[in-house]
């Protein structure tokens, strides 16, 4: 299942596909022995945090708010877009997606940007019937001006366990009062059929808890960079919701680049919460 939501800025479109990592840490260890089978050599703490991914990569956040910031070179705020995004099901038992609330500088912007979502979701049904059609993946003729990543790519994804190169570190850290392993990790970038260019390479670091295999903190960066960007910089931070599922609850982002020969930096911070469950709907005979 992936979801789109689209947090947009002067140089970067930052499109998360939501397919979150969560977990009840009673069902963690459930399918900690499948999960191994898929990558034998990796340590067991990380198999944890896998099979957390695997057990509920269905849970989905009810509500996502989304604080993107323009920054003046010195780092002081220039611009402040904030978004308030509701998720749930529609008719058809297909996940939709509404804009509750936006602001830009203490402006009201809602009706502009929910334009704005139509316009981008209509073009994004039009790709996909033309993908459908040529049988050619149409992301891969995406504007050069953004960037997209999915939290189904992060490296506790079952399916890439292959791919991922993981190495703990000597040292451990204590973040929030939680002692944790840190692990470095690299994968190469999941592309589309027809994308241009090499794949890159997400490089990174997982702080793991010991004691529950529950991912605490991930940080990564992509090599090369997106074409323009100069740098960029992801964070994940995971916690308990509402309903004692371990979630993604905030996303960081920090990007500086060049637009038009006009440097950019631009910083995310995307929180989500009251995650709920989604189920594939039945297919139409």
């Amino acid at each position: 299942m992936k979801q789109a939501l689209c947090a947009s800025a002067a140089l970067f479109c930052i499109l998360t596909l939501l397919s979150p990592l969560s977990s009840p840490a009673s069902r963690a260890a459930e399918a900690v022995d499948s999960a191994r089978v898929a990558a034998p050599t990796h340590p067991a703490l990380w198999m944890q945090a896998v099979s957390i991914f695997e057990l509920n990569k269905n849970l989905v956040p009810g509500k996502v708010f989304q604080k993107i910031q323009e920054l003046e070179k010195d780092g002081r705020v220039k611009s402040e877009t904030d978004v308030d995004v509701a998720l749930s099901l529609d008719d058809a038992g297909k996940i939709k997606t509404e804009i509750v609330k936006a602001s830009k500088d203490g402006k009201d912007i809602t009706a502009e940007q929910r334009k704005k979502a139509d316009e981008t979701a209509k073009k994004q049904a039009k790709d996909d019937a033309a993908k459908k059609a040529s049988k050619k993946d149409a992301a891969g003729e995406s504007d050069e001006h953004s960037h997209s990543f999915s939290l189904d790519d992060t490296p506790f994804n079952p399916e890439r366990q292959n791919d991922v190169h993981v190495t703990e570190t000597a040292r451990g850290e204590t973040i929030d009062g939680t002692r944790c392993a840190c692990f470095e990790f690299s994968y190469p970038e999941k592309r589309p059929t027809g994308a241009k260019g090499k794949p890159a390479t997400i490089k990174g670091k997982a702080w793991i808890d010991e004691s529950s295999g529950r991912p605490v903190k991930l940080e990564y960066v992509s090599d090369p960079l997106p074409k323009h960007v100069k740098s960029m910089s992801t964070t994940l931070r995971y916690g308990a919701d509402a309903n004692d599922s371990w979630v993604v609850k905030e996303m960081i982002f920090e990007a500086r680049g060049s637009f038009l020969f006009i440097g950019k930096s631009i910083r995310g911070d995307i929180s989500l919460g009251d995650y709920w469950k989604y189920k594939e709907p039945a297919p139409q005979k």
